[in-house]
């Protein structure tokens, strides 16, 4: 009896088996289904808040400071502490607004400068040993000399051609050099009597051409002259010993000079004489 029942008994694990796998994949998708699902990570950056501002940095001081007054008298002011002292002839130009060169050895040099309100010889002078500043100097009431050129050279260095900044006119007339052999002594029948020794000039004319009087100034100093062809002013001149630029400007109010100053060795060279055209008063 007992071993008729082991089949049946068999049976029925078997199926018990089978439900139980059955059952089992069931369970794990239930339980599957009711574990919350973990959020899916976030593949974009989160937005970078903006960096705090850091302190400001002062602002970097410029490498030298450089202001030029020009109402009454052209001064300078200049503070630069080991600065390229081809900058600052650059800026200097700029402010100027005329040439300020630099032979080769002061390209390579440096300044070390501090000044106030400086008249401009003086300021120049700090600068570079050697200076030089060619002027154009009217005779008319009131004009100031006018700089139109600034050299800064060191020692032992040939000085700057004498038409590196005043050039020649085209237009008018001019002499340039001795045309005529002179000599010392002057006929006291000449109408234009002209003497210079030793920086001083000796001039009498009695209503003559002030261009021929100019002209033979020029011709005894041996400077170019230039002036206009057309000009028909008389002049009478009286002057004895006279240092040259004064003499020459009490001429006439249409004179108009070029001078090199040579600020080492306190010399000025005359580079030019023109006569000028004012405009007529209507």
């Amino acid at each position: 009896m007992n071993e008729g029942r082991k089949p049946a008994a068999r049976g029925v694990l078997k199926l018990g088996l089978l439900v139980a796998v059955l059952f089992l994949p069931l369970t794990a998708y239930s339980q599957d289904a009711q574990r919350p699902k973990e959020e899916a990570p976030d593949t974009k950056k989160p937005a970078e808040k903006p960096a705090e501002k850091s302190a400001e940095k002062p602002a970097e001081k410029p490498a030298f400071t450089l202001k030029i007054t020009n109402e009454h008298v052209l001064a300078i002011s200049l503070e630069a502490d080991g600065v390229k002292l081809k900058d600052i002839a650059a800026e200097l130009s700029r402010e100027l607004k005329i040439p300020v060169i630099l032979s080769p050895v002061m390209q390579k040099q440096t300044a070390t400068v501090r000044y106030r309100d400086l008249l401009l010889e003086p300021a120049m002078q700090l600068l570079a040993p050697i200076v030089f500043i060619d002027y154009q100097i009217d005779s008319a009431p009131g004009v100031r000399p006018k700089p139109l050129g600034i050299f800064l050279f060191a020692y032992n260095e040939p000085p700057p051609a004498r038409d590196a900044v005043v050039k020649s006119d085209s237009q008018g007339f001019m002499v340039e050099g001795n045309t005529e052999e002179t000599g010392d002594d002057v006929d006291d029948s000449d109408p234009i009597q002209i003497t210079h020794r030793n920086g001083n000039l000796t001039a009498r004319a009695k209503e003559q051409p002030l261009l021929e009087v100019m002209s033979q100034i020029a011709d005894e100093l041996d400077v170019p002259f230039q002036g206009p062809t057309d000009s028909k002013e008389l002049v009478t001149v009286d002057v004895k010993d006279r240092p040259l630029e004064e003499a020459i400007l009490q001429i006439s109010p249409n004179i108009r000079l070029f001078v090199r100053a040579d600020l080492f060795r306190a010399t000025r060279t005359l580079l030019r004489i023109v006569v000028v055209e004012r405009p007529k008063n209507p």
